[in-house]
């Protein structure tokens, strides 16, 4: 398994002007409701030139799509980016999820509106707002979300104080 570094992900991203919002459990942990991830969720930008720009990083990144059949190969290039919205990803990194709309209604340009910029050791980017976790948390109604929701609610309680 290839080591986790999330900076290099978003490092590499960010060099190649991908436009993009971090969900999941980094975007929660910069926030201050901290579970164990071993991911970067990203949810990307779908307009013109976006796929070109992403397939550029993920080729840096050495992507491949998770689980494949033995002999099977997926060239991820703009165009099957195109046809795809959602890819589950292996990387030189660690694994990378990239959706498109990882609830209905919240795209890039809805995550965007409303997320924060985050500063992290070497790279600044987006993450998504707590209340836009909470609702994909909800959408994706998986058992781990229940106490996710839950946590989140919480520190956004701690802040608001």
């Amino acid at each position: 398994m290839d080591p986790f570094d999330p900076q290099a992900l978003i490092a590499a991203l960010n060099r190649h002007g991908v436009r993009y919002v971090v969900i999941g459990g980094i975007a929660g942990g910069v926030q201050g409701a901290i579970w164990a991830t071993t991911d970067l969720d990203i949810c990307y930008a779908r307009g013109a030139g976006d796929h070109e720009r992403l397939a550029t990083a993920l080729a840096e990144l050495k992507a491949r799509p998770v689980d494949l059949p033995l002999g099977v190969h997926v060239r991820l290039d703009a165009r099957a980016l195109r046809r795809g919205e959602t890819w589950t990803l292996l990387t030189d990194f660690g694994r990378l999820d990239i959706m498109g709309e990882p609830a209905p209604g919240l795209d890039y340009e809805t995550l965007a509106a409303s997320a924060r910029s985050f500063v992290g050791q070497h790279e600044t980017y987006l993450v998504a707002s707590l209340e836009d976790l909470i609702t994909m948390k909800r959408a994706a109604g998986r058992a781990k979300d229940g106490g996710h929701i839950e946590l989140i609610q919480a520190v956004r309680q701690e802040l608001q104080r």
